[in-house]
């Protein structure tokens, strides 16, 4: 009994040692595993050949290939770009035409305009660049203000850091051929690590700018809509065009297909194809002869076309084909089947052990390839077919050691955005987490760097990337430890919630002191940047305060505790409106009224925001000075003949103000009086002021 006893447990850690390695090595594994790996998993697109099952790409996408026909009959690549320019007159009722031909250099004026005319007047060519890391000649300054305007702007940032890849340089287009172009678009793909190309990007950085890829710009004109994305700091937490949904994933899996429509440029050219043929569709134009460079290796073909790579990944985003890698399905896979080997294991005959192992692990097999074939979900199969050759698994204890590590970094991971404190309440209260939210009463901040684009500018990728984090770490610091939560970073802002997730007294208080010591700090990091030669900063801070959604918003996947609602996108509005009355802090009645300490607090105004439709009354929170005691007593006297109709007596303190102490909200309002006493008072006028802008 006590053998049986002991072989049992050896067994079992036979099993954890085996389960903590094979899954050790799928996420960080040596090289040689990696490629090892990628190789065994490629198998799966010869079995499909083998059942006739593979997938078919759509005849609505075509390329337009410069072949062995079209060189022997049009001559040595490249072309005469007046050439080119009759081959894209001729596709002109496609509906995209994409180009993955780079024209980096200048050819003969003639020809360039040629080539320019035709595209324009096609409208719907969108040209190919491709990225360098390293370069020799700068990229034109005109041709990177270009591809600004080809940029995703739809993001919602929630990291000040990202794993998407960047890219310093630009081979791009000439600027007579780029400006006659409907969008441009990169074709840089990289391979995996034994040099196949199986990925393809959804989108890369380039100067801080997220440039879409070929096959993403070319989905987002031929749908007429764009794209969203949502950036952690990871990659793309999110990736939306239309129907295309893409979670947690910077590239997609291309899944190949053994048919595609090619079509002879010479053909196109020579009148051979009806321009018909190509009306409504997409069309890719590329080289695939062989001999020119565009010629790359990938899992089904050592010498596949480059310009196939784009049509693929075009084909698998609308047919929601592309193969999905989790590692949850990975992980699970490895488990599943180490778990399986172990329980043959205990079969009392030596053959029957060996005939199940065997039928087991075929078994995985086969469920991975049944998986590939009808779900588009890819399994790295390497990695659980050489771990099941050793006997493991207790589901229990492992369950028991992921549920107990991801407590901990549960913990750690909130310790980053809220307070100590909050975080030993949170962990006694796990359900305050759950999956939803609740509506309580919170006090809100929006805070914002005063013309950040413009500062970062004139400063290098690096200077800009310090100046965010020199910043916004003392300013994250000052909201903990006001027991705010850090709600998350969007570029240059921040939004943080007081009172959430758990209950905090005096949250209005709170958040006023956390905001008056931002001011404190950024006096200390601008005596720090001067002193480092970099540019002066300055923020604006909204707060409000009121009934918001908080909660665990999202999926069960993506862990997202968050604020939403009108009390939220109200705030954000007062941050905004520092930028009209030149002040720094602003906030809402609302907070006001919740307020318990004596703050100094000026009212600024009663405005009606975007999205609003009743006024607001906004105050400004003043540090408490001698000096602006004085400012806030005599302005408030102002504001009050203001709304009484009196404004000459209003201007005359106003004006006193702004000469006395350069008060901008007293130059503000000195025109405002002016401009009343010298038109007349509007009829129906109430002293609302109505902000047209965020």
């Amino acid at each position: 009994m006590k053998l049986l006893k002991k072989n049992s447990l050896l067994k079992i850690l036979l099993f954890i040692v085996t389960a903590i390695t094979a899954v050790s090595l799928y996420f960080h594994p040596p090289k040689f595993i990696e490629k090892t790996a990628l190789t065994t998993s490629d198998s799966k697109f010869g079995l499909r050949d083998m059942l006739g099952i593979s997938k078919t790409a759509s005849e609505d996408i075509v390329i337009v290939k410069v072949g062995e026909k079209s060189i022997n009959k049009l001559g040595r690549w490249p072309w005469n770009r007046k050439v080119i320019g009759d081959l894209i007159a001729k596709l002109e009722e496609s509906s995209i035409v994409a180009l993955d031909i780079v024209f980096s250099e200048k050819s003969t004026p003639e020809a360039d305009k040629y080539l320019a005319e035709n595209i324009a007047e096609n409208g719907n060519v969108i040209g190919g660049f491709f990225f360098r890391s390293q370069a020799s000649e700068k990229t034109d300054d005109y041709i990177i203000n270009y591809l600004y305007d080809q940029a995703i702007f739809r993001i919602n940032m929630l990291s000040e850091t990202t794993d998407i890849k960047q890219f310093q340089y630009a081979e791009a287009n000439i600027p007579t051929i780029t400006k006659a172009l409907l969008a441009n678009a990169f074709f840089t793909i990289e391979p995996d690590a034994d040099g196949l190309y199986r990925k393809y990007p959804l989108a890369y950085l380039y100067r801080g700018m997220l440039i879409p890829s070929i096959a993403s710009q070319t989905l987002r004109y031929h749908m007429n809509k764009d794209i969203n994305v949502t950036v952690g700091k990871n990659g793309l937490k999110s990736f939306s065009l239309g129907e295309i949904k893409i979670k947690n994933s910077n590239k997609i899996l291309l899944n190949y297909y053994d048919n595609a429509t090619f079509i002879s440029a010479f053909d196109v050219i020579a009148g051979n194809v009806k321009k018909s043929f190509f009306s409504g569709k997409t069309v890719l134009v590329g080289v695939t002869e062989t001999g020119i460079y565009d010629l790359r290796p990938t899992p089904v073909d050592p010498v596949t076309p480059g310009v196939l790579l784009h049509l693929t990944a075009i084909n698998n985003l609308m047919k929601n084909e592309y193969l999905r890698n989790s590692w949850k399905s990975d992980t699970i896979i490895i488990l599943s089947a180490l778990f399986t080997v172990l329980l043959f294991s205990f079969f009392k005959k030596i053959h029957t052990r060996i005939i199940a192992y065997l039928l087991g692990i075929s078994a995985f097999f086969v469920l991975s390839n049944y998986l590939f074939i009808n779900n588009n979900l890819w399994i790295s199969d390497f990695y659980y077919l050489i771990p099941a050759a050793f006997l493991a698994v207790a589901l229990e204890l492992i369950a028991f050691f992921i549920v107990s590590r991801r407590s901990m970094e549960m913990k750690k991971a909130f310790s980053t955005y809220v307070s100590p404190e909050i975080v030993n309440i949170m962990m006694q209260e796990p359900e305050k987490l759950s999956l939803g939210g609740e509506n309580r009463e919170v006090t809100v901040m929006f805070t914002d760097i005063r013309g950040f684009t413009t500062i970062s500018e004139n400063l290098t990728s690096d200077q800009v990337v310090s100046i965010l984090n020199r910043l916004n770490s003392p300013l994250t610091e000052c909201i903990i430890n006001h027991k705010g939560l850090l709600d998350k970073y969007i570029g240059d802002a921040i939004m943080a919630v007081f009172n959430a997730p758990v209950n905090i007294e005096n949250h209005a208080d709170l958040a006023c002191e956390a905001a008056l010591e931002m001011l404190d700090i950024l006096e200390k990091i601008n005596t720090e940047f001067a002193r480092d030669g970099l540019p002066q900063v300055d923020i604006g801070i909204g707060l409000n305060t009121g009934t918001a959604t908080v909660g665990n918003i999202g999926s069960s996947l993506r862990f997202d505790y968050t604020a939403i609602g009108d009390t939220v996108n109200l705030c954000s509005r007062l941050e905004g409106l520092n930028k009209i009355y030149k002040t720094r802090i602003i906030l809402s009645k609302s907070t006001k009224i919740k307020l318990k300490k004596d703050f100094l607090l000026r009212a600024l105004d009663r405005v009606k925001v975007k999205g609003k439709k009743e006024p607001v009354g906004i105050y400004e929170l003043m540090q408490d000075t001698d000096r602006n005691r004085t400012i806030a007593k005599r302005f408030n006297e102002a504001i009050g003949h203001y709304f009484s109709r009196k404004f000459t007596a209003a201007e005359e303190i106003f004006h006193a103000l702004f000469k006395e102490y350069d008060d901008k909200p007293s130059e503000l309002y000195t025109q405002r009086c002016s401009a009343l006493i010298r038109e007349g008072i509007p009829e129906n006028w109430n002293g609302t002021f109505t902000a047209e802008t965020k």
